[in-house]
């Protein structure tokens, strides 16, 4: 009997005998299919499908979140706009508030020296004119002394 598969083909003879072993032999394979159907196949597709069904949903989450993130931020920046706005209108009000409080003060300040300026002015004439008028009482007598000093005689 050849021992090689080409030459058990090329003898002409019969590869598979056709028995009852078949029958037995399809019978096993028809069980261990349906075994295997029920105890492997259909586990590992539910596991499949519930898998993806999580991850269909996860995706479906993740873009929830992300147009709620997108909408959180719009209203933020809308905010954060309108603050701004707020604290800018807020600031120009201050700095006019200040501005006006500058001129007040200046023009107080402005007032009161002038006020000074002209009582000090005031002043300086009356105290001229005291020292006029007590100079011309006192010129004469020393333009006497000063005169007796120089000429080491009374002066007429």
């Amino acid at each position: 009997m050849p021992s090689t598969l080409p030459a058990l083909l090329l003898s002409g003879g019969a590869v598979i005998d056709l028995d009852g072993s078949l029958l037995i032999q399809l019978l096993i394979f028809f069980v261990a299919f349906e075994l295997l159907r029920r105890l492997v196949f259909r586990p590992m597709i539910a596991l499949f499908d519930a898998r993806e069904a999580a991850i269909d949903g996860a995706k479906r989450e993740a873009r929830s979140l992300e147009t709620e993130a997108e909408e959180k931020l719009k209203a933020f920046e809308s905010e954060m706009k309108k603050v701004r706005a707020e604290a800018a209108a807020d600031r120009d009000s201050i700095r006019q508030d200040a501005q006006r409080l500058e001129r007040e003060l200046l023009a107080k300040a402005r007032v009161e020296a002038d006020g000074m300026l002209g009582d000090a002015t005031a002043k300086m004439q009356s105290d001229a004119t005291a020292i006029r008028a007590d100079m011309k009482k006192t010129v004469p007598a020393l333009a006497g002394q000063i005169a007796e000093k120089l000429l080491g005689r009374k002066a007429a």
